[in-house]
């Protein structure tokens, strides 16, 4: 094992072993990473799911094995190259989980703000987490229920609204779905044009409304801007 400086956001080592067959080295992480990212709660159980962790080995020359293990070989005359391509691909790691915590902090924020404002806008509580069947029988938790408009608080990111849009599409496709009706709340205040254009696309299959028009429907109208 080598010990390095480099820690996960929870203060965990990276883990870095290397194993040496004749010339060659092999510098491995004995599947630690998997059960990190496992250990945090993020879904591991199919090729979608750590895809994450194959793109940021291979983008490094290192690879995902199917035993969960990120590494790489090489000869030893290479072994310093190796050491840090596999390392680059664990900072890679580290700066992910390092966006993902903080996107997953800003999108809970937001979903409390819509909360708020839809509230003082209907003048009515709202119910959290309704459960609704879409065409495929999967079933969908979106954010609110209030006065029974079912509502998702989105970012303005596409991959966001393209997520929003898949689970509306299936939602509206089946027929006893025909009469839900939906709203979605896109959040326009750090970047208003791709908020529109996304907007645009949304409401194809639903109702859609920025958070500044919300926060002005809400009471706040110098809130807008």
């Amino acid at each position: 094992m080598i010990e390095t400086p480099f820690r996960f956001q929870d203060g965990d080592h990276i883990p870095v072993y290397v194993e040496v067959r004749g010339n060659q080295y092999r510098f491995f992480d004995d599947g630690a990473t998997f059960m990190h990212f496992a250990g945090l709660g993020i879904n591991l159980s199919g090729g979608n799911q750590i895809r994450f962790l194959k793109n940021a080995a291979e983008t490094h020359g290192a690879c995902f094995t199917d035993q969960g293990e990120i590494e790489i070989w090489t000869e030893s005359e290479n072994s310093g190259k190796a050491f840090a391509a596999y390392v680059a691909t664990l900072l890679e790691l580290v700066r992910w989980e390092g966006e993902r915590k903080a996107t997953s902090h800003d999108t809970g924020v937001f979903v409390e703000e819509v909360a708020q404002y839809l509230m003082a806008w209907k003048r009515t509580e709202i119910k959290r987490d309704p459960k609704i069947t879409g065409i495929t029988g999967r079933e969908y938790v979106l954010d609110f229920d209030i006065d029974g408009t079912l509502v998702l608080a989105i970012s303005a990111h596409h991959q966001s609204s393209s997520s929003a849009l898949h689970k509306l599409i299936d939602i509206k496709g089946l027929p006893a779905n025909g009469e839900v009706q939906t709203l979605v709340v896109i959040d326009d205040r750090k970047d208003p044009d791709a908020a529109k254009a996304e907007g645009l696309l949304l409401s194809s299959v639903s109702k859609v409304i920025g958070m500044g028009q919300l926060r002005v429907n809400a009471g706040t109208p110098n809130a807008l801007m």
